[in-house]
Order: structure tokens, then sequence, then C-alpha cells
């Protein structure tokens, strides 16, 4: 098993051993759904690829949230913010950060859900690479992709993707880690540790998941999911698919490794992400209005 220096591997497993509306199912049909699946590279052509790529990629995951709903997703997010790259607006900047106002952000990126919080979140991160880094996004950076997850979630609260399960802490950090995993994925950044990170929990994982019949829902669970009703942000059923999905995910790893494919967590998220973009019918996913995902 990898290391689990963020605390999200042991917290999800504590929360699916007292899990009361979600649970693992067998994992036959996700493996044999990945067992010759490629893993999706990153897009050179759909992303910005030039000499901004550390700083396009960590202002794309600071945006990189909360689409359902608006017909838009992260592909026009990454594109939009590719265009505006590549014509010179200088995002790279945290001064140009900090002038955003939801207009001017709509201006370069269109419309999508909760523009407020997006604005907020881009000035963070701003903020930060002023106080911490000389001005300079990309000197945010560490040199481990655990150490710049912790380093994000710890600094900016739209990061901060940490609930309570009863009375004790559950790190997720979807977006935290996915900002660490892109960095590598992209070649902007040689991590040697992206095997430390787990899965991005959100709601197309588990989505594909319980597609697949590795996750269960309690009946009264399946039916809220189903009838599209929103869940609130860190309610314990909430909690439970996002833990759910995380251990989940461990466990397809290892399966996957049992009949000689030897992947990173990441990779198997990135393969049940692209799985999951084309199922139908299918089931639907379900809804919560959050920065985390």
């Amino acid at each position: 098993m990898p290391a689990d220096p963020l605390g999200v591997r042991a917290a999800c497993r504590r929360v699916v051993a007292e899990a009361l509306e979600v649970r693992l199912g067998p994992l036959d049909a996700a493996v044999a759904a990945l067992a010759d699946r490629p893993v999706p590279k990153w897009d050179p052509k759909r992303h910005y690829s030039g000499e901004w790529l550390v700083e396009y990629v960590l202002v794309l995951d600071t945006l990189n949230f909360s689409f359902w709903g608006s017909g838009r997703g992260y592909w026009q997010l990454a594109e939009a913010l590719r265009d505006a790259f590549t014509a010179g607006d200088p995002l790279w900047e945290p001064a140009r950060l900090l002038e955003l106002d939801e207009a001017g952000l709509t201006a370069v990126i269109g419309e999508f859900p909760i523009p407020d919080r997006r604005v907020a979140a881009l000035r963070e991160l701003a903020g930060l690479a002023e106080r911490e880094a000389a001005g300079s996004l990309a000197g945010l950076v560490p040199p481990s992709a655990p150490e710049l997850a912790e380093l994000l979630s710890r600094n900016l609260e739209s990061f901060r993707d940490v609930s309570f399960y009863g009375e004790f802490e559950v790190p997720l950090l979807k977006r935290a880690q996915i900002a660490a995993a892109d960095l590598w994925g992209s070649g902007a950044i040689g991590f040697d540790d992206v095997d430390q990170l787990t899965c991005f929990a959100d709601y197309k994982l588990p989505q594909a998941l319980r597609h697949l019949g590795a996750l269960e829902y309690s009946s009264h669970l399946a039916r809220k999911v189903d009838d599209w009703v929103e869940l609130e942000p860190g309610e314990p059923v909430e909690v439970e698919i996002r833990a759910a999905t995380v251990v989940a995910v461990e466990e397809l790893r290892d399966g996957l490794a049992a009949g000689g494919r030897d992947l990173k967590s990441v990779e198997v998220d990135w393969m049940l992400w692209d799985y999951a973009q084309g199922l139908f019918p299918v089931r639907p996913y379900h809804r919560t209005r959050t920065v985390f995902y």
C-alpha cells in the first residue's frame, strides 16, 4: 500500500467501516472495465502548453469545481483559460488575479456556477503567492506532490477539503491533490511521489463506480441521488460517498495490480473519470454545491 502522508487513506477506510448508507460492492466488473483501458494522457491541445504551464495548472485547478447544472464543464474551463494564456492575458501574475471581479472573470472563462467563490479562490491563491513566494505562483510549488497538496489545503480555504464524520476529521483534499497530479501529468513538474496521492473524490467517480457495482447505496440514498435531491456538503451520506470512492479506487488499483497492471491511484482516477464521460444510460451522480469538487 502506498504511503499516506495526508491521512486520506486511513480516514476514508474508517468512514467506510462505520458507514450506514454506502458500502463497497464486488470489484469484478470494474476491474474488467479498466483492465485494458489506456490511461488518459494530458491533452496539450485542449490545455495551454506554453512557458506559463505551472501557473496555468494552478489557476485551472483553483477554478476546477462545481460544474453541474451549468451546461459547461471542465473542458470548457480548460480551453477558455488556454485561450486567455495564449493571447497574453497575464493570469500568471498575482496582481492580475487580484484585480478580477465576477464580471472580469466571466469575461475570461464564461459563465459557471458560484462565480463569487471562484473569484475568492483566485484571490486566495494570489495572496498566498504574494506573501510566501515573492509574487510567483510557480514559486509556491515544493518538490513533493503531497507537500504541495498539504500546502494548498493548509493555507487556502477553497482547498481545505476536510469534513467531519461523527467526531473525527476526514481529509479528502480533492482539489489540492489534483493540482499536484496535474502538474505531474502535464509534465510541468517531475514529482517522484505521486503514488502517495489518492484519487480525487468528486461526483463523476462514484457515478462510474456505482454503475460498475463497486459502490452500493442504501435504498433511501439511492432514491435521493436518482431523484436529483441535492446533498449538503459534509453531511454524513455525502462524506460516505466520497470516502467509499477513495477506498474503492484503492482496492481497484490493487485488483488491477493482481492482474499484472501496476498503476497509481491517480491513474485509476483518470481512467474512471474518462470512462464516466461515455456512460449511457447511467444513473445520476450525486449533487452537492461546493467548492471542493
